[in-house]
Formats: C-alpha cells, sequence, structure tokens
C-alpha cells in the first residue's frame, strides 16, 4: 500500500477511535430504545462481523419499520459505534435500527465489502420476526463511504446483470428506501478519491472496462435498480459536489428523490446528521427522512 495513502489511514482511524470513545464514555441508553449490541453475522465468505440492533420500546404489537445503517469511514476505518446515537434517535422514533459492520478495503476488496453489506441485508431478513420487524417495510441509511456501498449493494440486489459483476446473490429482502449523507458515491472519477481509492477497492479488476462501468451510480443499470432516494449535504461538506452531482443525475433520470442541502453554517460538516446528531439541524434532516420514509414504507 502507498506509504502517504497508508500514513492518511492511519491519521483517520486515530481521529475515528478519539470519537468512538467518546461518544461510548459515560453514555446513556435513552429509557423509550432497547439495545442488542454485537450480535455476531456472517459477512462475505463467512467471515465473522457483527452487527448492533436498536428497538423502539412500544406496546403496539405490530410490527415495526425496519432501517439498516451502514457506517461511513472512507472504506478504510470507522466502526459502527460511530452511529450509535444516530440509531438510537431514529430507533426513539419507532423504528427497529440495524447497524452492521463490513471489512475495511485495508482488510479485502471493494466487491468483498458490497458482499458484506449483501450478506448483513440477507442476515437482518432472517432476524426480523426475532425482533418485531416488518419485512415490508425496509429502509437504508447510509454516511460517506457507507453511501458508496449501499447503493451498489441495493442495485445488486434486484438485478442479476450486478450479482454476477459483482459476485453477490440475489436477495429476497426488499430495500423500499434510501438515504444518503454525504455520499462517497464516485470513486472512479479524475479527482482525489479516484485518482487514489480504485488500486485498492478494485485491483486488477480495475482494468475490466465492461466491469468499471458498472462502478459508477449513474450507470443506468446501478440507477435504474434504485428506490428512491433521500440525499443530504451541506456546503462545509468535502464532498458536497458528489452529492450535488448525484442529486442532478437522477433528476434527470426523472428517477424519485429529495435533497436536503443547508448552504451556510460551517458546523455541519461532512456527514453531520450521523456524525453530530446532536446538531437542531441534524435532528431537522432526521425528522425530514423519516417523513420521506413514511411515504414508501
Amino acid at each position: 500500500m502507498n506509504p502517504l495513502f497508508r500514513s492518511v489511514i492511519r491519521k483517520m482511524d486515530t481521529k475515528c477511535r478519539a470519537r468512538e470513545a467518546g461518544s461510548e464514555a459515560g453514555h446513556l441508553i435513552p429509557d423509550d430504545v432497547q439495545e442488542y449490541l454485537d450480535m455476531p453475522f456472517q459477512g462475505a465468505e463467512g467471515v465473522p462481523l457483527a452487527v448492533d440492533i436498536f428497538r423502539a420500546k412500544t406496546r403496539d404489537l405490530r410490527p415495526l419499520p425496519v432501517v439498516v445503517m451502514i457506517h461511513g469511514g472512507g472504506l478504510v476505518v470507522g466502526t459502527r459505534k460511530l452511529s450509535r446515537t444516530f440509531c438510537e434517535n431514529l430507533a426513539a422514533r419507532g423504528f427497529l435500527v440495524f447497524a452492521p459492520e463490513y471489512r475495511r478495503v485495508t482488510e479485502t476488496n471493494g466487491f468483498q465489502e458490497i458482499g458484506d453489506v449483501t450478506a448483513a441485508l440477507s442476515c437482518i431478513s432472517g432476524r426480523l420476526s426475532e425482533y418485531g420487524g416488518d419485512p415490508d417495510r425496509v429502509a437504508v441509511a447510509s454516511e460517506s463511504a457507507g453511501s458508496f456501498l449501499s447503493v451498489y449493494a441495493i442495485a445488486a440486489a434486484g438485478s442479476p446483470v450486478l450479482q454476477e459483476a459483482f459476485g453477490v446473490p440475489a436477495l429476497s429482502l426488499r430495500i423500499r428506501a434510501l438515504a444518503c449523507f454525504s455520499g462517497m458515491f464516485y470513486t472512479t472519477r479524475k479527482d482525489p478519491v479516484g485518482l487514489v481509492y480504485p488500486r485498492y477497492l478494485f485491483g486488477d479488476k480495475r482494468k475490466d472496462a465492461s466491469l468499471m462501468r458498472y462502478m459508477d451510480p449513474e450507470c443506468p443499470d446501478v440507477m435504474e435498480s434504485l428506490p428512491p432516494v433521500f440525499l443530504a449535504g451541506s456546503e462545509a461538506d468535502f464532498l458536497k459536489g458528489y452529492t450535488k452531482r448525484f442529486a442532478d443525475a437522477l433528476r434527470k433520470a426523472g428517477h424519485p428523490y429529495t435533497l436536503v442541502y443547508y448552504e451556510d453554517n460551517k458546523e455541519l460538516t461532512h456527514a453531520f446528521p450521523a456524525l453530530k446528531p446532536e446538531l437542531p439541524e441534524s435532528q431537522n434532516v432526521l425528522d425530514k427522512m423519516v417523513e420521506w420514509f413514511a411515504a414508501f414504507l
């Protein structure tokens, strides 16, 4: 691995670990949320991974709508623990929330990371009845690199062409809506992400033009396989251009989507709805996302 890239990863990892430690220190579980942490599941190729589960405490016996939260971290750092408070806030609004893990690109490659998310969705599908989730009302939320993985895992779920291309199985679980905060949608453009990531994400497969054409969320095979999309971003986000570009692509394709975007607030940095859930703007995004989901769940 490139020494400079490895150095950047170390710095990112240190920051993520500090943030995770800070969020866990003295953490109080909301009274209206029940948590099941570090539940095991098998990722792609049977690799042992874990998922955290958050459930609204309710006397209503009807199954709850479900959201699967896919964390970010540039595909190289971070864990599901980064979004714990976000997941609790969402569960408190009446949801069953799953936050699965996936391997980092330092351990595997991008296609196997997509496979891990696919395996998580398959595992979750088999556990919905155990935790009182409604299999007909399932959405995915994601932030940053988690949005990259979510787009391709969800698109492949109902597309035999993409399943063959990515080497993932079909899913019986239908994802009815997708939310992306500061999505790292593009990895093959001629920008800092596209100049560094492809060799680590795709290896020698990056030379396969027939495969790599799918690694663009604007590819019709990908976009047409996606559910309605909720996007959130801000002017202070270093990936703001990705959110704007993908929103514009969805608009031009006539794909159902909505965009929540903040112009003038330097505090609303990258993936703020998930990473800074205490901010009123983050709560507003969460409320708008829940309202958007209600139209499809």
